[in-house]
């Protein structure tokens, strides 16, 4: 079921997709500020032996150079890390611009839609990269010829996908690109929230055509407060489909949407039963544009800022 709003799905590991919000939740910090993640080594020396999020030890002889990744947060992040000749298979939705913002970088890899182990074997991988709820039976297939597997638990805060993008950094011997990732982020992110922090917080709602908005325990939620707004739907736990009459009730100051929900911000300015509506009623009305970024760091950047900048245009963000 699609949930398109302009945060769109990169940080959801694929087989969230389906669940229609039911993620697993991580806290959230206690400021706007992003913190870092303890460091791994910079340097990763193989053999490798490590747990994954799932409990399990797995160990990865050599610097792995054919990769297949089944999570769609791993697609994204591997994109900003190694060649694409290093990839030896993305997940279907990577090429999908209504979830993706690394179409372009997959073009010509090798795609799968569901995790199947005959597929993921023929393709002789040398590390794949999945999340710890595929069936466990897949997973073991995949183990049982010798292929080092990692399974992820989460993508939903912002401080999960900087620990992955560490944690696949040092799986593939790219520590000090990954640290050097996450580092440019964190700093220009706080950039961002310190040239706000003083200004009048506005609520926010992240709406789609499809009637979903981000609550509480969603990324969004964390990228809306850095921009230094108000997720006017923090009230709802994760992605939650919402009517007309409690947008009524939330009642934001700003609406923002996803530019590629075509003829969406006129449907909402239009709305007869929205016209009471702050957002509506002093058309703060916003289609912002995720564009294909090649890199899921730069497109949080660049999410934080595109908020920042509609609620305080005035404010100079670089």
């Amino acid at each position: 079921m699609k949930k398109q709003t302009f945060f769109t799905l990169i940080i959801v590991p694929t087989v969230f997709l389906a669940a229609c919000g039911n993620q697993q939740t991580a806290a959230s910090p206690n400021s706007s500020n992003v913190t870092s993640q303890s460091q791994p080594k910079e340097k990763t020396a193989f053999p490798l032996t490590v747990t994954d999020e799932a409990g399990n030890k797995i160990t990865i002889q050599k610097q792995p150079q054919h990769i297949v990744s089944v999570t769609e947060g791993t697609d994204e992040i591997l994109a900003g890390l190694i060649p694409k000749s290093e990839l030896a298979m993305v997940t279907n939705f990577s090429s999908d611009p209504q979830y993706s913002n690394v179409t372009n970088f997959v073009k010509g890899i090798p795609q799968i839609q569901d995790a199947n182990a005959e597929t993921i074997i023929a393709a002789k991988p040398d590390l794949v990269l999945l999340a710890s709820y595929t069936n466990q039976g897949i997973v073991n297939q995949i183990k049982q010829v010798g292929i080092p597997v990692y399974e992820f638990t989460d993508f939903t805060s912002i401080s999960s996908i900087e620990k992955n993008i560490k944690v696949v950094g040092q799986l593939l011997g790219e520590g000090k690109k990954s640290n050097q990732l996450v580092h440019s982020m964190e700093s220009k992110i706080n950039t961002i929230s310190n040239a706000v922090k003083d200004k009048k917080k506005l609520q926010v709602l992240d709406y789609s055509s499809y009637g979903y908005a981000a609550g509480d325990n969603t990324t969004v939620n964390q990228m809306i407060e850095m921009a230094g707004g108000i997720n006017a739907a923090k009230g709802l736990n994760g992605w939650q489909k919402i009517s007309e009459e409690e947008i009524v009730k939330l009642n934001p100051d700003v609406i923002i949407v996803a530019e590629s929900d075509k003829g969406f911000e006129k449907k909402v300015l239009s709305n007869s039963a929205l016209q009471n509506v702050n957002a509506v009623k002093n058309k703060q009305v916003f289609a912002i544009n995720g564009a294909d970024l090649s890199s899921v760091s730069q497109y949080i950047i660049n999410g934080v800022s595109d908020v920042a900048h509609v609620l305080y245009p005035d404010v100079k963000l670089q």
